[in-house]
């Protein structure tokens, strides 16, 4: 993390010159760095071998200009809480990158970065997917690419193209999909409701098809924003309905939702391991609304410098915060890289 954008030399791009307002920045910093380290609701420790940290993250409109888009202290904690993975996918990354490319400053050189394209159209809305990973612990195998449904001409497409890359981590060889599904309309009896679940039943079929089927991919991954409502809802029941299943980590843990109120469970990972290899220790979701932006009170002051026409109600201030940080909860699952030991039972073994 490259902390030394908040030393006072005034050329930093992402320096806070007010230093009142810098001194609270760090101790927000100082706290959430903390609260990622707790060990009720936090996120466990990054190891260089043996662990891989695992998240999905919306990031409202990451590029957005809406409040007068995002203060420079938004950009550090939204950096602190992403280099708590080893990997992890990103939504709502916009067609500029101004704002992406500055959390990559404060990050550091120690990520990689692959991000798609726009899907053109309105459903598209500008976005792109995008995936950051820890090069000490992460490497790149080679294969990366959107996905495109084959058909003819008229062939209804994803309202944003799923990303697919390829990565390895210590013994662990992965293929992982990031989407963000097409939401429309809340309605369930509504077209673009039944939309959004052939969306996802598509894209779980799809990788059936592809991946597990044809044999390409040993162990898969499709996690992001898949605008799952709950449990008993149709898009839950498209998300499961293939060969992927959500991890027993997850499940068992019986978390709360993913978006601000905690309510619905947009967010989710499903995964499919040909082998029943894959290990998973443990999984979460972080809310950091219980460090950064909590209260208008804190934050007035400067929100108000920021931002001209300002901010005076606790409501204003809870859409505000949104656009600052997101409306979605970073969702991880922690598993396991070392299976060194099965190996060598399996040699010994003979079989």
């Amino acid at each position: 993390m490259n902390y030394f954008y908040l030393n006072p030399i005034k050329e930093n791009i992402l320096y806070i010159e007010n230093a009142s307002h810098r001194k609270d920045v760090i101790d927000n910093i100082i706290k959430l760095r903390k609260r990622l380290s707790s060990k009720t609701n936090g996120i466990p420790e990054k190891k260089l071998t043996g662990n891989l940290i695992l998240g999905t993250w919306n990031i409202r409109e990451l590029g957005n200009t809406k409040y007068g888009g995002r203060m420079e202290e938004s950009i550090f904690y939204i950096a602190e809480i992403i280099s708590r993975f080893d990997l992890v996918a990103i939504q709502e990354v916009r067609d500029n990158l101004g704002d992406f490319n500055r959390v990559l400053r404060v990050l550091g050189n120690d990520w990689g970065v692959f991000i798609s394209t726009v899907t053109e159209g309105t459903s598209g809305n500008k976005e792109r997917l995008a995936f950051l990973y820890d090069k000490r612990t992460v490497s790149f195998k080679n294969i990366a690419g959107q996905i495109i449904i084959p058909g003819k001409s008229n062939t209804v497409q994803f309202a944003r193209a799923p990303y697919v890359i390829r990565f390895q981590s210590g013994w662990l060889n992965f293929d992982i999909c990031t989407t963000h599904i097409y939401y429309g309309k809340e309605s369930r009896n509504s077209p673009e409701y039944k939309r959004r679940v052939k969306e996802i039943g598509t894209l779980v079929g799809f990788c059936k098809k592809y991946f597990i089927d044809k044999k390409q991919s040993n162990n898969l991954f499709i996690l992001g924003d898949f605008n799952i409502e709950n449990k008993t809802a149709e898009t839950y029941k498209a998300a499961t309905s293939s060969d992927f299943k959500i991890p027993d980590a997850i499940l068992k843990s019986n978390l709360a939702g993913t978006n601000v109120k905690r309510d619905k469970i947009y967010d989710q990972i499903l995964y499919h391991s040909r082998f029943q290899d894959i290990q998973f220790k443990s999984a979460g979701i972080f809310d950091f609304y219980e460090t950064v932006f909590d209260k208008l009170s804190t934050y007035q002051e400067r929100v108000n410098e920021h931002y001209d026409k300002g901010i005076t109600t606790q409501k204003e201030f809870d859409d505000f915060k949104t656009y600052q940080m997101s409306d979605h909860l970073p969702m991880w699952v922690e598993m396991n890289t070392d299976n060194a030991e099965a190996y060598l039972e399996y040699i010994k073994s003979g079989t």
